[in-house]
């Protein structure tokens, strides 16, 4: 298979269009997903649920954590978007519009 979506300032190129939108990070600096818990950001998700996994800084926390858990005497986090929106939906029976906003990290 050809992979015809192509970095126009450098070697890579790819079959999936989201690919080279990643990759288009790397050459504008831009580190657009933050740790909800420090200062750290990195250019994808996958460097910053990592981050939050590996780093003795944040024992304990989850890249999602349930801001509605902590009033009905639960808790739950999670470090994979589909875990916390299937949460969302089937625990607190959020609509798909009220899990998008409370997926914003």
């Amino acid at each position: 298979m050809e992979k015809k979506h192509k970095c126009d300032q450098c070697d890579f190129a790819t079959r999936i269009p989201g690919h080279l939108r990643r990759h288009l990070l790397v050459h504008s600096g831009s580190k657009p997903y933050a740790c909800p818990h420090c200062d750290y950001s990195c250019n994808n998700i996958e460097n910053l649920r990592k981050h939050v996994i590996t780093t003795s800084k944040h024992k304990g926390k989850f890249l999602y954590e349930c801001k509605i858990c902590p009033k009905d005497g639960t808790t739950y986090g999670s470090n994979f978007q589909k875990e916390f929106k299937e949460h969302m939906q089937n625990y607190h029976k959020l609509s798909p519009d009220e899990v998008k906003a409370a997926l914003i990290i």
